[in-house]
């Protein structure tokens, strides 16, 4: 088993790959363009038309963030759940 500080073949530390930071699960840190706003969903608009209070979720498909004040879970754009 390598050592910490231990080099392997390739020169790799312990066989670790490296991660930068910051680090995103979304690709947001390395994307060219910003996250696209895709608004508040219908129900939450129609709560509160201001959006405060909501909270942003994450949309792979339409590479942007949705906001909902409510437990929604799709997006109001493209529809995918999740």
């Amino acid at each position: 088993m390598a050592e910490r500080g231990d080099e392997g073949n390739k020169g790799e530390k312990a066989g670790k790959k490296v991660v930068p930071f910051p680090f995103s699960r979304s690709g947001l840190g390395r994307a060219k363009s910003p996250a696209r706003n895709l608004g508040l969903t219908e129900m939450s608009a129609i709560i509160d038309p201001s959006g405060r209070g909501a909270r942003g979720h994450w949309c792979a498909n339409c590479k942007g963030i949705w906001y909902s004040s409510l437990p929604e879970c799709e997006c109001p754009v493209c529809g995918r759940r999740g």
